[in-house]
């Protein structure tokens, strides 16, 4: 009788140690990848090609989004533009439909943070489809980000809205 309890009281403790200090115990999530990114290869609205392939040997964000989606899929790609400097985005349509084209998308995503007069950002980032690499990976929320390092793993994934910017810059860290 006392064994048991003794027994049921070490594995009551353990697991609430377990749950004040997430993370702490196992592996490095760091390091965790979360998959293989699929191949993909897609023309964009810049005329050039991208590819898995191509991308091997940099780290990127593909960012899952529609010629649709406007908020909050346009706050997302200004939210990277404003804090990540420098970060390879390519953004890709998950929509197999739509009559908008891929310019008139790009256009609608810079004049989102345009004022009375014109001015914004013109976000230097590819606009393409990516209807097959967008259902290889289960993705079915708009926004989603997947942050792929260097050698083409996905290291962190993202749905919806940024909440914290401190958050986008943890999961970009994990691939620069």
């Amino acid at each position: 009788m006392r064994k048991s309890f003794n027994q049921r009281f070490f594995v009551v403790s353990l697991l609430s140690l377990m749950m004040m200090f997430p993370g702490c115990i196992g592996g490095d999530d760091a390091n965790d990848i979360l998959r293989d990114m699929p191949d993909f290869e897609a023309v964009a609205d810049d005329g050039e090609t991208y590819s898995k392939s191509s991308m091997m040997g940099q780290s990127y964000i593909i960012l899952f989004s529609a010629e649709w989606c406007n908020n909050p899929c346009h706050i997302v790609m200004h939210a990277i533009y404003n804090n990540l400097d420098g970060a390879n985005v390519l953004v890709m349509s998950t929509d197999p439909n739509t009559d908008i084209t891929l310019n008139e998308w790009h256009e609608d995503a810079d004049d989102y943070d345009d004022d009375d007069n014109g001015t914004g950002v013109d976000l230097p980032y590819p606009f393409m489809k990516g209807v097959e690499a967008s259902q290889e990976l289960g993705i079915d929320a708009r926004p989603t980000l997947i942050f792929v390092n260097s050698n083409g793993d996905v290291m962190a994934e993202h749905e919806g809205g940024i909440d914290s910017i401190d958050d986008l810059k943890a999961m970009y860290d994990l691939i620069s």
